[in-house]
């Protein structure tokens, strides 16, 4: 039988006690927390249980979008994020980030990875994102959409693999061209704090991030990006320098 938490009074029926009336709404209240507490232990469980992945390589090509000649000299980094929390949107991890910079044919590729197991959070829609960086051209971002917002399935494919992806010259201001890029902040503000120290995967991106930020500095803007002493301050100490480990390895 069904309980209900209302309490009403019949047109014929004697008035309902006060105080049975306060006792009952009491432990419907309770119950109710009861609920909302099992109902988060039962999500928490689903999404912190443990996940086995394994991705397929990836090798793409790199064209202008005017002329269709290869572009050399783009950096592309492909990351597997790991979603989570209560709405299952926040980024919670890398499970894999690699970086590749194109040759003179406009190629890059990545190799295949995994078993790899994972326990924080899961990747889900969008993964591989793949973001291409080259100053002068339009950045892109480009997410898996195949897998729709489902989880992803233990072993992963890229729909980019054996494709020409088309990278336009941008051709406007340079407070624009800075403002277009703030996507790349997004990823660094996720990327760079991370106690798996997932930055060190990328060292030629952030070179080019940092080169970019004090181009724009040096052009008067007033936007920018990141520098590497920014990156330093914000990343976990115990994963070493970010300014020695770019130096080295950008």
């Amino acid at each position: 039988m069904a309980t209900r938490c209302d309490v009403r009074e019949g047109p014929h029926a004697p008035a309902v006690a006060a105080r049975f009336r306060r006792a009952l709404l009491r432990a419907c209240s309770r119950a109710g927390r009861a609920a909302l507490v099992i109902g988060m232990a039962v999500a928490c469980t689903a999404c912190g249980g443990e996940r086995t992945y394994t991705a397929e390589p990836i090798a793409a090509r790199i064209v202008d979008a005017d002329t269709g000649a290869p572009v050399e000299g783009v950096n592309v980094v492909a990351a597997w994020q790991a979603k989570g929390g209560l709405e299952g949107g926040n980024i919670m991890g890398y499970v894999t980030v690699m970086e590749d910079v194109t040759n003179a044919n406009g190629e890059f590729s990545f190799p295949g990875w995994g078993p790899k197991k994972w326990r924080n959070g899961a990747i889900r829609d969008g993964a591989p994102l793949l973001i291409l960086l080259k100053p002068t051209y339009e950045v892109r971002f480009l997410w898996e959409t195949k897998y729709g917002v489902e989880f992803a399935p233990e072993r992963m494919t890229s729909s980019l693999n054996g494709k020409s992806i088309a990278l336009r010259r941008f051709q406007r201001s340079e407070d624009e061209y800075a403002q277009r890029l703030t996507g790349i902040r997004t990823v660094l503000d996720t990327l760079i704090p991370q106690d798996d120290c997932a930055w060190r995967s990328v060292p030629r991106f952030l070179a080019v991030v940092d080169r970019q930020d004090r181009a724009f500095i040096d052009a008067g803007s007033a936007f920018g990006l990141e520098s590497i002493e920014l990156m330093e301050g914000r990343a976990d100490k115990a994963c070493g320098s970010v300014k020695a480990y770019v130096s080295e390895r950008g």
